[in-house]
């Protein structure tokens, strides 16, 4: 045996033995691999690009691809560790997790090539067992990943096939880029453009062998795929939407009224009546020489809406929204267009060779349509420049990318044209900018799933989705599993974008729950088409106005949070929203309840999608807790055991949603209306649970693409047990542009006693009744609050240099520390019975007497909250003489109550 080092691409002698050793990182995405990860014999190619991840080649002439591809841009990772061996025809790669066999010269098949390594199975003997991979397996294990589009879907399956993800239960998972095109660099601000590979047969196949180790993997794909670029902070906050023909009047007047209802908000979304749609009708439209219905694609301001179109938005951005405006773009530009003179000079100044009659004029000397073509470099420079750059000065700031024609190019075989969309409204946004540096506004754009790499180009839109309990049911599943291939940024149309077949009006409790839900997904949108009976206006459903703008607000209340989970997900590549299974990999139950899926770190999400009971006004929701943590139930204030499976009921005005035990939420000011607003507060919501937590409160300028290098993060430790809570708010660490450098600090502790002493840094803070309204209006005076309802303290603190430590500290008496289980559930409780007072008032006013005073068992719950908040000390004894036995018992002895309300509220309560 002949032993010698291993360079560039030589193999020979009859056995080869060969160890590597790491290497230092590379900076910026390179698609040539470090010479020593490679490993070529004959007319195959090996890249050890991670212990558990192989790039594996087979090409007829032997000749190997180092550009980039559509799905992976860069293969210049550090160097594992691994060994060669080659004995004859056989080679032989090992790592410290697998082991690559390959025999003769062939294409990869199940009889030349192999993968064995090792995974978890806590049914096995030793805990683990061993999986041999070969070309051609079944991969029906594979979790998958995403798909274009819910148009069509009815909520059990899709209209198109999911794309395979980089995760499975089998513990391996490929990713074919064997027939996509690649990047090939050009000399323009492009920098990279698409070419076809050769007609060579060639394999380009990527092993995912890791296990059940689902995080590892997906964060390994976003390294050679690219990492997930972070939004805009505006995008993470509520969009307008509906496919509606506004008048500019009406367009502006409607984001008045939603700022003048209290109801935060963001962006609002201009559909396709933004422009001429000349004869479209919604049947029997003419079509195009494209195939198209005329009016679908338009580049023309309707002017009869949009007299002025750039004061119209820039009366938008007075109110302080965004804009986005619908493209349908697959009939190319058309005659009739505003910028069609424009466009054709420029094409044609750019290049000879296009597709079309001579200066785009045809035989009997009348225009010719321009079919699309963004593939050529020179249509797509024509066309940002002369036809998409005009409507970015006039106040656009992002585009919606609604492709819904042929999938592929007409131009470029197998080139997905969504995809090369994507890519090129995400670009141009980045080489517009190019000369600002890293003070350029951050790119985005609203489009559908592309194919793998399309995470590259946040953000998507899923589609036309019907407005029904099962759709909504299917969405945690949906977006959860986009995850799977770095998809983290769904935005769905919620409350649905049309009715099924014989539905006639929106059904308010549905779109209340799907805004609910809603809150929980990455980009939070309402929409839907354009029919009377599709109603997206909250104050249209008075009885469910509440509890919709209580969804939209807590959205806002958790947008550190979900901020900070954007930030991972560019960090880790795992999406803030992902599957049960990438934390509990070996539980069946995380692989079958798939309504649920954690939203970042410390929050386990679902929805509610059945209608309430008609009369107990509650609706079913069967959970599973995860082992290894309790969770804390924010409606109901209840802490439930992990490892548990509950059934559970709410009624419309609760939204469910568990935090781990323990967890410190970072959370915003309940003032604001615009992620945009500079807000200084620092509120960090505590979940009842002992022990010790930590949490990096992430900021940056939440506009720029400096937040590669330039950000902020506070690191926050609790420490708790029954008879007190310390959380130490460590100093800022960081900069960026535009910071604070004062915050005001804001902490809640949930699911609690009023304590008995808190003090901030060793100094005691004294108690106001009215700590919340003092914090508000002055600020000044550093003060602690107890909520009845709640059942939770507060302390307010004013502005403090963030540069400085604090240490709160809330101390519990012996009473507080020894009855803890008594707080369990009371809050749902409570407001359950001031919810239901109003009613009660109403019944005993119609059915007993008007004059009278509801019956004392009714008052001492109702008013329970009430109680406590006048006397927060001796909160245990009112919380003590709660006996909803007595209340039942007492309502049973007016027999002129209808049935249904003693039977609702004998179950909200809860009463055997």
């Amino acid at each position: 045996m002949k032993l010698f080092v291993l360079r560039l691409s030589a193999i020979c002698a009859s056995c080869v033995l060969m160890t590597f050793s790491a290497s230092a990182q590379n900076s910026g995405d390179d698609p040539v691999a470090d010479s020593r990860t490679v490993v070529i014999s004959g007319n195959a190619r090996f890249t050890v690009l991670e212990s558990r991840l192989v790039r594996m080649e087979w090409a007829a002439d032997g000749q190997f691809e180092d550009r980039a591809t559509l799905g992976v841009v860069n293969r210049k990772l550090p160097v594992p560790a691994y060994s060669v061996r080659k004995s004859g025809k056989k080679l032989t790669i090992k790592t410290s997790d697998l082991a690559l066999t390959y025999s003769g010269n062939e294409k990869f098949d199940e009889k030349n090539l192999s993968v064995t390594f090792r995974m978890a199975d806590p049914t096995a003997r030793m805990g683990f067992k061993t999986v041999t991979w070969h070309p051609g397996m079944d991969d029906s294990g594979n979790l998958l990943g995403t798909t274009r589009t819910l148009d069509g879907c009815d909520g059990v399956k899709t209209k198109e096939p999911y794309d395979k993800g980089v995760v499975s239960r089998d513990g391996w998972a490929v990713l074919d880029e064997s027939d996509r095109q690649v990047f090939v660099p050009v000399d323009s601000d492009w920098k990279l453009w698409v070419a076809d590979r050769d007609s060579t047969d060639r394999q380009d196949l990527y092993l995912f062998a890791y296990g059940h180790d689902y995080k590892a993997a997906v964060s390994d794909f976003t390294k050679i795929g690219g990492r997930i670029p972070m939004p805009p902070k505006y995008a993470l906050g509520y969009w307008w939407c509906r496919f509606w023909q506004y008048s500019d009047f009406e367009f502006v007047g409607l984001g008045k009224e939603i700022r003048s209802l209290d109801i935060p908000i963001d962006v609002m979304v201009l559909d396709m009546d933004w422009h001429e749609t000349w004869s479209l009708r919604k049947r029997n439209a003419p079509k195009d020489e494209f195939g198209q219905r005329i009016g679908w694609t338009g580049y023309t301001w309707q002017k009869k809406l949009f007299p002025n179109p750039a004061n119209c938005l820039q009366d938008l951005h007075n109110l302080g929204l965004k804009t986005t405006l619908n493209l349908h773009p697959a009939s190319g530009i058309q005659p009739y267009e505003e910028p069609y003179d424009r466009f054709v000079k420029d094409y044609l100044s750019r290049t000879d060779e296009y597709d079309g009659p001579k200066g785009y004029v045809n035989p009997d000397g009348t225009k010719a349509p321009v079919p699309f073509r963004m593939d050529d470099i020179n249509w797509a420079d024509a066309y940002f420049n002369s036809v998409i750059r005009p409507f970015e000065r006039q106040g656009v700031d992002f585009w919606w990318l609604d492709w819904q024609q042929w999938k592929f190019s007409k131009y470029i075989p197998g080139l997905n044209n969504t995809f090369w969309l994507n890519y090129t409204f995400f670009n141009d946004m980045v080489r517009q900018s190019a000369d600002q540096g890293i003070y350029a506004r951050r790119p985005m754009i609203y489009h559908r799933w592309g194919g793998v790499g399309s995470h590259r180009y946040q953000i998507g839109f899923s589609g036309d989705c019907l407005a029904s309990w099962q759709v909504l049911g299917y969405l945690p599943y949906f977006t959860a599993t986009a995850s799977n291939v770095g998809y983290g940024y769904w935005g769905h149309d919620i409350g649905g974008h049309l009715q099924p077949k014989g539905v006639k009006a929106t059904d308010p409790e549905l779109y209340t729950r799907w805004l609910q839900s809603g809150v929980f997904t990455p980009i939070f949108k309402t929409h839907s088409t354009k029919d009377l009976t599709m109603e997206k206006r909250f104050w249209v459903f008075p009885d469910h106005f509440d509890a919709m703008r209580a969804a939209v607000r807590l959205r806002y209340d958790l947008s550190p949070y979900i901020y900070g989970a954007a930030r991972k997900a560019y960090d880790t590549g795992i999406s803030m929203c992902r599957p049960l299974y990438y934390e509990y990999p070996e539980a069946p139950q995380a692989y079958d309840f798939t309504q649920e899926y954690l939203f970042g770190n410390d929050i386990l999400a679902t929805v509610v999608c059945e209608p309430v009971d008609s009369v107990t006004g509650l609706a079913k929701r069967v959970m599973w807790f995860p082992e290894g943590d309790d969770w804390y139930d924010a409606a109901s204030g209840t802490l439930f055991k992990g490892g548990l499976i509950d059934t559970l009921e709410y009624t419309v005005c609760e939204n469910p949603y568990y935090i781990k035990a323990g967890a410190v939420i970072p959370m915003a000011s309940g003032k604001i209306k615009s992620l945009e607003e500079k807000d200084n507060t620092l509120k960090l919501f505590v979940a009842p649970g002992d022990g010790e937590s930590t949490v990096s409160v992430y900021e940056d300028d939440g506009a720029t693409q400096a937040y590669g290098t330039e950000y902020a993060t506070t690191l926050v430790r609790k420490v708790s047990d029954a008879s007190s809570v310390r959380v130490t708010v460590a100093p800022r660490h960081g900069n960026y542009r535009g910071i604070d450098p004062d915050r005001r600090v804001q902490v809640v502790l949930a699911g609690v006693f009023a304590p008995e002493k808190v003090t901030v840094n060793g100094v005691e803070v004294p108690y106001s009744r009215f700590a919340a309204h003092n914090a508000e209006v002055s600020g000044k005076n550093a003060e602690w609050g107890y909520e009845g309802a709640d059942l939770s303290a507060a302390l307010y603190l004013p502005e403090t240099p963030a540069s400085e430590e604090l240490v709160v500290e809330f101390s519990f008496n012996e009473y507080a520390a020894s009855h803890r289980d008594l707080l369990n559930g009371k809050k749902g409780l409570m407001h359950r019975m001031m919810d239901i007072t109003p009613e009660a008032k109403l019944v005993f006013g119609k059915y007993v007497d008007a004059y009278m005073m509801l019956p004392d068992p009714f008052l001492a719950l109702a008013q329970c909250a009430s109680f406590i908040n006048e006397d927060p000390q001796n909160a245990g004894k009112y919380l003590e003489k709660i006996d909803t036995a007595s209340l039942m018992a007492d309502l049973a002895d007016y027999e002129k109550i209808p049935a249904d309300f003693v039977v609702k509220v004998k179950a909200q309560v809860g009463a055997e």
